[in-house]
């Protein structure tokens, strides 16, 4: 089989998922990564053959994706903000919109004039731990927290954040007080920290149960409920958890930035109105649609 049957064949084997341009895609990107090529290599050679050790492999990629399991579990990662980051069962798939959820968060750090300086940062809600090893590249003085709820996103996180002096990876629960939390010596030294956190950022579940019904398969069948969806009365539920949080753990101008959903960008933002934050601010994504929040502390 050569390159442009390759691609021909994936368009149609998942044509009941996908539409022809993204099956297309998933085409280049499976040679790209089973058959170590570059992107393009297809393109401009449409009949370069394809060795058969190589069609095993491809052949074994195309039966999990018709079977609506995401290109990014068979593969094994995610590209993120320039990086490649690791993701099985267990964790979310990192979105563009969380880009910018750290591309905002970056750019608050680099406006203060807090880039150089070893600032404590707190990615609540990690899971794949993307938010975290985006941030640590971008700014490597800082010291990096990590937190879930979920043992298997800890363990994932612990691939893409590499532990060292500077990065702590803990468990914990947001929607419980400190005081309940399972004891734990890094969980412990995370609720000591109170007033210590530059910057939080999370990208928590906020999708409400009655939105499953649009999503693909793909998400529904394969991704974890638990980093997706809240229930439908109570859909700030996970906010009004980081509010807290933030309430106790950041310093005085520091500032929390979250990804949300954007049904509820006025109300989220108004858990952040007056007492102790002095800037509120909702940030649109590329599309227009309500997509961050941002608050500072006074």
């Amino acid at each position: 089989m050569v390159y442009k049957e390759f691609i021909e064949l994936t368009k149609v084997r998942l044509s009941h998922l996908y539409p022809n341009e993204e099956g297309r895609a998933i085409a280049l990107r499976l040679l790209e990564h089973f058959c170590g090529i570059s992107s393009y290599e297809p393109l401009i050679e449409p009949f370069g053959a394809i060795s058969p050790e190589h069609l095993l492999l491809l052949e074994s990629a195309l039966q999990q994706l018709a079977a609506a399991r995401p290109l990014q579990y068979v593969v094994g990662f995610q590209e993120f903000c320039g990086l490649k980051i690791v993701v099985r069962e267990g964790v979310l798939i990192p979105r563009p919109e969380t880009e910018e959820l750290v591309l905002a968060a970056s750019q608050y750090l680099i406006d203060s004039g807090k880039q150089y300086a070893s600032v404590n940062i707190l990615d609540a809600a990690c899971g794949s731990g993307c938010i975290a090893t985006a941030l640590s590249a971008r700014f490597p003085n800082a010291n990096v927290y990590a937190c879930d709820i979920s043992s298997e996103a800890l363990k994932v996180t612990t691939e893409n954040l590499k532990p060292s002096s500077q990065h702590l990876i803990f468990k914990y629960d947001l929607l419980k007080s400190p005081q309940e939390q399972s004891p734990d010596e890094l969980t412990d030294k995370f609720v000591s920290m109170n007033g210590q956190f530059d910057l939080i950022v999370s990208n928590p579940p906020y999708v409400t149960e009655s939105e499953q019904k649009m999503m693909r398969p793909n998400v529904t069948e394969y991704e974890p409920h638990m980093a997706l969806f809240v229930p439908d009365h109570n859909p700030l539920l996970f906010y009004k958890a980081l509010a807290s949080l933030a309430d106790n753990h950041l310093k005085p101008s520091g500032a929390i930035f979250m990804e949300i959903n954007e049904q509820f960008g006025r109300q989220t933002s108004e858990l952040f109105n007056g007492g102790n934050y002095s800037e509120n601010e909702i940030i649109k994504d590329l599309f227009g649609k309500d997509r961050v929040v941002k608050a500072i502390k006074k």
